[in-house]
């Protein structure tokens, strides 16, 4: 595949580090520039819409059982689109793809205030993970043709950087936008009519996203083997030896994926609903979380490499339990709060840690593979059968017994990945 060039070494020279970063921000590629500037503005948008959504149906009168499975209804459309979607993009290139993607979101999003019908909000919802699933297929394939090896660990840091912004900026305008709504009509901002207007306002940010992508200019078609059923089916683990290492990497991490998605998602209600949190303050909780796990998640390499990554792994993750514990059972507003940050931070803090770990434990053909397989089981338990069987939980015995199975599926999955792994450390190349 033709890689694209650009001069960022000659950045390096520059003495001032801001002078660095900004010259290297400029000699991006124009097309990735135009998917950075994109990206950006349509995750304002999804949080905006996440703050928002979860209440919106509630006070349409439904429950946390039906709320948690139209949270995972776009997982499943991933689930379904995900390697069709990959085909269509190496055929017919980025920009049509990402367009199409935006413009089915637009169409899912845009339905989803203007209807209390279960079937309806299925429908849309159902619509707006196509269009999530075409958009997903264009990202990571089109900053890696976009740069080259000089570049590319900056590029996606900076797309790193843009999106936590974004989701600080969204999760603040999602928590404001009932609030000035609620009192421009003489409502609660908790109310139909402010958290219509919100979802209303997060389309209007997706449908402006869409102008970046109609500037990118592709020079011929893409047609790779990348994302082929072949090319899937021969990476696939073939001896007992490769089978079991796929099994170990898979079982807890879909586990924890799981547990996560039985709590993650009914944040807002939570809240809400047990405290009785306005949504200005559920929208800045939402966005200094997300702020407090990009720190901390700088803070991993140090700590991997003193302490080894499988330690640092099985610690972080077993230190989040108690906070998880009092989240699902104390009464105390603000002892609940801080357990929201110290559980959101010691959960996400080794994140691309555990990635790099995983991937280290198979061959190089093998990667792309498990990557996608631990992908699409995450998106099967974390998006689809965990937030559904947490409302149900909820609906029969409340905030407490859910929050409570997620607890025990984190233990028990930080048990066999420190019982699986604890000999690792050493025999995979890691320093």
């Amino acid at each position: 595949m033709e890689e694209v060039f650009t001069p960022y070494k000659a950045s390096l020279r520059s003495k001032y580090p801001v002078r660095r970063y900004l010259r290297g921000v400029r000699e991006f590629h124009p097309n990735a520039k135009y998917y950075l500037l994109c990206g950006f503005i349509a995750a304002i948008a999804r949080s905006i819409f996440q703050v928002a959504f979860n209440l919106f149906v509630y006070e349409l009168g439904y429950r946390q059982d039906f709320i948690g499975y139209l949270n995972g209804i776009p997982s499943l459309a991933m689930l379904i689109f995900a390697l069709p979607t990959s085909f269509a993009v190496n055929r017919v290139g980025y920009k049509k793809p990402a367009i199409i993607g935006r413009i089915l979101s637009i169409i899912g999003l845009l339905g989803i205030p203007l209807t209390d019908s279960k079937v309806l909000l299925v429908v849309f919802r159902f619509l707006d993970g196509i269009g999530a699933t075409f958009i997903w297929a264009v990202g990571v394939p089109l900053l890696m043709r976009y740069s080259n090896e000089d570049n590319r660990v900056f590029l996606f840091s900076v797309n790193s950087a843009l999106q936590m912004g974004s989701a600080f900026l969204g999760s603040i305008m999602g928590g404001v936008i009932p609030e000035i709504a609620g009192r421009i009509a003489s409502v609660s901002p908790k109310g139909i009519v402010p958290l219509r207007a919100t979802l209303f306002i997060s389309v209007l940010f997706i449908i402006v996203s869409i102008i970046p992508m109609t500037l990118l200019k592709e020079e011929r078609k893409i047609k790779t083997r990348e994302a082929s059923y072949s090319a899937l089916v021969m990476a696939l683990p073939r001896d007992k030896k490769d089978m079991a290492v796929f099994a170990k990497v898979l079982f807890p991490a879909t586990l924890t994926a799981f547990g996560a998605g039985a709590m993650v998602p009914f944040f807002q209600l939570f809240f809400s609903l047990r405290f009785n949190m306005s949504t200005a303050s559920i929208g800045v909780i939402f966005a200094l979380s997300g702020i407090v796990s990009g720190v901390v998640t700088l803070a991993a390499p140090v700590l991997a490499g003193k302490f080894g990554k499988v330690k640092l792994i099985a610690a972080t993750q077993l230190a989040s339990i108690p906070f998880l514990l009092t989240l699902a059972h104390s009464l105390n507003p603000r002892a609940v709060v801080v357990s929201y940050y110290l559980r959101h931070a010691f959960m996400n803090m080794c994140g691309p840690v555990e990635t790099t770990f995983f991937l280290e434990q198979v061959r190089e053909e093998q990667r792309a593979t498990l990557h996608s397989l631990r992908g699409m089981l995450d998106s099967l338990v974390r998006g689809g059968l965990a937030p559904f069987a947490s409302g149900i939980l909820q609906v029969k015995g409340g905030f407490p017994l859910a929050f409570s199975m997620t607890a025990m599926c984190y233990f028990v999955s930080v048990l066999m990945f420190y019982g699986f792994f604890k000999s690792a450390e050493n025999v995979s190349g890691m320093h």
